[in-house]
């Protein structure tokens, strides 16, 4: 009889006619490996079946304690950085309100002296001061003395010596970069950008104890100081000698306003007056009367003219108008 090939279910993978066998070794182990991670979950569900509970529970315990620290750790930092939010919104609310107090010509000196030769004096002084510190054992920067190497003191103090000479050479190119670029409004933040600086270096030469002295850090501290009184005063008197040039120009103009209108009343002056020899010459008793009024409200005019000229000499601005006798405007209305 022949075979009956019983027939194939859905769920079954479709075996092809050619390449059968290989097909087979697929399935063969696919199922042996399908089998294997049987095993190992069954084995593993055991294992937590023996005590799931415990496990489970430091487990939960553990991830607890993580959380309640990670949270304890990010309120910490934010809190941090809050108090560093607070305290540059302090210091740029300082720095703004400081510029613009300076824009205003308010400043606060902190060496207050006569005039800007007076700082040029101070500070030609005190860079005496500093460069007679930074010379060798002038007490710039202060070191270890019993260091040695590979046994040797005299090599200990050579190593000492180039590297304490190398740490006050970056400290004082620092300093020179912020005198060169200092403006008034920046010295507290200079002041505290060059104690940063020494502070790095002792901390560079922690080892040799290598570190910047307080008397020449001071000395540094009190050259920006005086470089931004010295800066202050010289935009000071700049303003003022701007403000001086602008009065004496305004008052040069006033003054030759004045000049015209003295000139100008002169002239009035002589013409009334030849008109009234005219007046008196013809016996015109009443137009020559008029004409003496005429002339007394020029006078008066003149010597409001002259009042004001020795006004502006004297400091005084006044606003010249044409002025013109009262009586020539009513002959001129009529």
């Amino acid at each position: 009889m022949p075979r009956t090939v019983p027939p194939q279910r859905a769920d079954e993978p479709e075996i092809p006619l050619f390449g059968a066998r290989a097909r087979a070794r697929e399935l063969a182990a696919e199922v042996t490996l399908l089998r294997a991670e049987l095993e190992r979950v069954r084995s593993e569900m055991n294992r937590l079946g023996v005590l799931p509970a415990v496990e489970l529970e430091q487990y939960k315990e553990r991830l607890t304690r993580e959380i309640t620290e990670q949270t304890a750790t990010a309120q910490a930092q934010k809190a941090d950085l809050e108090r560093q939010l607070r305290d540059l919104s302090q210091q740029v609310v300082v720095t703004e309100e400081t510029a613009l107090l300076q824009e205003a010509g308010v400043y606060d000196y902190r060496h207050p002296l006569s005039d800007a030769v007076a700082y040029q004096g101070a500070l030609a002084g005190l860079q005496g001061q500093i460069k007679s510190m930074a010379k060798r054992e002038g007490g710039a920067v202060l070191a270890a003395t019993g260091w040695t190497v590979n046994g040797s003191a005299a090599e200990g103090r050579v190593m000492v010596r180039d590297f304490s000479k190398l740490l006050l050479r970056a400290y004082n190119a620092e300093a020179d970069n912020l005198v060169r670029g200092l403006k008034p409004y920046k010295l507290d933040s200079a002041v505290e950008r060059l104690g940063k600086v020494a502070a790095t270096i002792a901390k560079l030469g922690k080892t040799m104890h290598i570190h910047i002295s307080e008397d020449y850090h001071r000395l540094r501290v009190r050259e920006l100081e005086l470089t931004a009184d010295y800066q202050a005063k010289v935009a000071e008197e700049k303003e003022r000698e701007r403000e001086e040039k602008a009065r004496l120009r305004e008052e040069r103009r006033v003054q030759q306003e004045i000049d015209r209108e003295r000139a100008r009343l002169d002239k009035e002056r002589q013409h009334y007056a030849n008109a009234l020899a005219a007046l008196r010459a013809k016996g015109d008793v009443d137009g020559a009367a008029q004409m003496q009024e005429r002339l007394l409200q020029i006078d008066t005019a003149i010597e409001d003219v002259d009042y004001r000229a020795a006004n502006v000499r004297a400091g005084y601005v006044y606003v010249i108008s044409n002025w013109e006798p009262s009586a020539k405007r009513s002959s001129r209305s009529a």
